[in-house]
Protein backbone atom coordinates (compact mmCIF):
# COMPACT_ATOMS: atom_id res chain seq x y z
CA UNK A 1 0.00 0.00 0.00
CA UNK A 2 1.62 3.19 -0.81
CA UNK A 3 1.75 5.93 1.32
CA UNK A 4 1.15 9.74 0.27
CA UNK A 5 1.32 12.53 2.51
CA UNK A 6 0.34 15.93 1.59
CA UNK A 7 3.14 18.40 1.91
CA UNK A 8 2.03 20.16 4.73
CA UNK A 9 2.63 17.26 6.66
CA UNK A 10 5.99 17.20 5.83
CA UNK A 11 6.84 20.51 7.74
CA UNK A 12 3.71 19.51 10.23
CA UNK A 13 4.85 16.05 11.11
CA UNK A 14 8.03 15.38 10.43
CA UNK A 15 8.37 13.05 13.38
CA UNK A 16 5.64 10.85 12.45
CA UNK A 17 6.49 10.98 8.97
CA UNK A 18 10.02 9.59 9.93
CA UNK A 19 8.70 7.09 12.48
CA UNK A 20 6.52 5.58 9.74
CA UNK A 21 9.10 5.40 7.16
CA UNK A 22 11.67 3.87 9.72
CA UNK A 23 9.15 1.30 10.65
CA UNK A 24 7.53 0.66 7.21
CA UNK A 25 10.78 0.59 5.12
CA UNK A 26 8.97 1.73 2.81
CA UNK A 27 8.54 4.99 0.78
CA UNK A 28 6.11 8.03 1.23
CA UNK A 29 5.26 10.02 -1.34
CA UNK A 30 4.75 13.71 -0.68
CA UNK A 31 2.03 15.45 -3.20
CA UNK A 32 2.02 19.34 -3.96
CA UNK A 33 -1.31 20.68 -5.11
CA UNK A 34 -2.35 17.23 -5.63
CA UNK A 35 0.90 16.27 -7.68
CA UNK A 36 3.47 13.52 -6.73
CA UNK A 37 6.56 15.88 -5.78
CA UNK A 38 8.91 14.13 -3.11
CA UNK A 39 9.59 10.60 -2.25
CA UNK A 40 10.84 10.34 1.29
CA UNK A 41 11.83 7.14 2.61
CA UNK A 42 14.46 6.24 5.71
CA UNK A 43 18.06 6.06 5.42
CA UNK A 44 18.20 2.58 5.82
CA UNK A 45 15.39 1.74 3.22
CA UNK A 46 18.12 4.06 1.38
CA UNK A 47 20.93 2.35 2.09
CA UNK A 48 19.06 -1.29 1.25
CA UNK A 49 18.54 0.19 -2.38
CA UNK A 50 22.24 1.76 -2.94
CA UNK A 51 23.31 -2.01 -1.72
CA UNK A 52 20.99 -3.93 -3.78
CA UNK A 53 22.23 -1.68 -7.35
CA UNK A 54 26.07 -2.29 -6.60
CA UNK A 55 25.55 -5.69 -6.34
CA UNK A 56 26.95 -7.40 -9.07
CA UNK A 57 24.97 -9.94 -10.98
CA UNK A 58 26.88 -12.91 -9.53
CA UNK A 59 26.42 -11.51 -6.13
CA UNK A 60 22.80 -11.04 -7.00
CA UNK A 61 21.94 -14.62 -8.13
CA UNK A 62 24.21 -16.33 -5.08
CA UNK A 63 22.26 -13.90 -3.05
CA UNK A 64 18.90 -15.17 -4.00
CA UNK A 65 19.84 -18.80 -4.40
CA UNK A 66 21.06 -18.57 -0.41
CA UNK A 67 18.02 -16.84 0.57
CA UNK A 68 15.74 -19.91 -1.25
CA UNK A 69 18.29 -22.36 0.44
CA UNK A 70 17.77 -20.92 3.94
CA UNK A 71 13.66 -20.70 3.36
CA UNK A 72 13.48 -24.40 2.00
CA UNK A 73 16.08 -26.37 4.13
CA UNK A 74 17.34 -26.67 7.61
CA UNK A 75 20.68 -27.85 6.40
CA UNK A 76 22.94 -29.04 3.47
CA UNK A 77 21.79 -32.87 4.13
CA UNK A 78 18.55 -31.67 3.75
CA UNK A 79 18.76 -30.71 0.49
CA UNK A 80 21.23 -33.27 -0.46
CA UNK A 81 18.63 -35.36 0.73
CA UNK A 82 15.92 -33.97 -1.37
CA UNK A 83 17.64 -33.48 -4.27
CA UNK A 84 18.80 -37.13 -4.54
CA UNK A 85 15.20 -38.15 -4.20
CA UNK A 86 14.64 -36.24 -7.06
CA UNK A 87 17.49 -37.75 -9.24
CA UNK A 88 15.79 -41.00 -8.34
CA UNK A 89 12.41 -40.13 -9.28
CA UNK A 90 13.83 -38.93 -12.53
CA UNK A 91 15.44 -42.03 -13.19
CA UNK A 92 12.70 -44.03 -12.51
CA UNK A 93 10.81 -41.58 -14.72
CA UNK A 94 13.47 -42.40 -17.44
CA UNK A 95 13.11 -45.71 -17.12
CA UNK A 96 8.71 -45.98 -17.03
CA UNK A 97 9.36 -44.29 -20.82
CA UNK A 98 8.03 -41.17 -19.18
CA UNK A 99 11.43 -39.27 -20.40
CA UNK A 100 11.69 -36.37 -23.02
CA UNK A 101 14.49 -37.40 -25.53
CA UNK A 102 17.03 -34.70 -24.98
CA UNK A 103 16.83 -33.59 -28.92
CA UNK A 104 12.95 -32.89 -28.31
CA UNK A 105 14.17 -30.79 -25.42
CA UNK A 106 16.61 -28.82 -27.28
CA UNK A 107 14.53 -28.40 -30.02
CA UNK A 108 11.91 -26.96 -28.09
CA UNK A 109 13.60 -24.34 -26.45
CA UNK A 110 15.16 -22.92 -30.12
CA UNK A 111 11.82 -22.45 -30.77
CA UNK A 112 10.90 -21.07 -27.59
CA UNK A 113 13.66 -18.43 -27.37
CA UNK A 114 14.06 -18.14 -31.58
CA UNK A 115 17.45 -19.29 -31.64
CA UNK A 116 18.74 -20.45 -35.13
CA UNK A 117 20.98 -22.90 -35.63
Amino acid sequence: MALIRPCADLRNNYNEISKICHETKEPMYITKNGTNDLVVLSDEAYEEIINTKAETEEERIERLVAEHFDKHYASFEEFQKNLWEQIEEAVQEIKDGKGIPMEDVVAEMEAKYNIEK
